[in-house]
């Protein structure tokens, strides 16, 4: 199904992008850790080529399946990466209690 050339085929691969883009969000709300979001977003995407795996009864051999769920993955780790990192990298507010008038 994943092509070029076809309606279909360019529809299910911006599905694909765009959840590498909603999984980006979720590892910006779930994990919180720059360091943490390569590892997350290749779980997610071997459990996944598993999961195709035994859906289909066979191994993933088609060179667009591979091509996509690549730039999927470099999609969803990097920006999941630099979402986080935004976290991270906030000032610490060193006065946290209210100012008084005195």
């Amino acid at each position: 199904i994943l092509g070029f050339s076809t309606p279909p085929g360019r529809l299910s691969m911006m599905a694909f992008i765009l959840n590498a883009l909603t999984c980006a969000l979720a590892l910006l709300y779930f994990i919180r850790r720059g360091k943490q979001c390569l590892d997350f977003t290749v779980t997610v995407h071997f459990f996944h080529l598993l999961g195709c795996w035994i859906y289909n009864s066979r191994f993933p051999s088609t060179l667009t399946w591979w091509l996509v769920h690549i730039v999927c993955t470099a999609l969803m780790a990097a920006i999941g990466e630099y979402l986080c990192m935004r976290i991270e990298l906030r000032e610490i507010p060193l006065n946290s209690a209210p100012k008084s008038n005195v």
